[in-house]
């Protein structure tokens, strides 16, 4: 094992189209003036259920949401629903339903994502 990588999960949610491994840094998302975000190579996108409606009223902007950043956590979604979809287009990790993420979670925290399946795990990085 890693020495770096924690050895439990500090948050677990329902894993949506890709499998695999990502690690980056947190980008909390609350509003839509959160999506004005320069986004780095290694960027999280860390969605908070006020998200939910916006990008269902919205969808060019979840989009182009998958089309900047390689890994997105939502605290809301389903396995089939637009998030997925965008996720599996854009073959971008995504882990939805990951219950109080903006509340564990801070801006700039470095993150692993485990996603296999039907499960997707959240590390801390020392």
């Amino acid at each position: 094992m890693s020495e770096h990588i924690s050895r439990f999960p500090i948050l677990r949610g329902t894993s949506v189209a890709e499998s695999g491994e990502f690690s980056g840094h947190v980008v909390i998302v609350c509003s839509p003036e959160d999506l004005n975000h320069e986004w780095a190579s290694d960027s999280i996108a860390v969605l908070s259920d006020e998200m939910e409606l916006y990008f269902q009223q919205n969808p060019k902007y979840l989009d182009k949401l998958f089309g900047s950043v390689r890994a997105v956590l939502a605290e809301f979604g389903e396995s089939i629903s637009h998030l997925a979809t965008h996720a599996a287009q854009h073959d971008t990790l995504a882990v939805v339903r990951v219950e109080d993420a903006t509340h564990v979670l801070e801006n700039d925290m470095h993150i692993r994502i485990e996603a296999v399946e039907n499960q997707g795990d959240i590390f801390f990085i020392d």
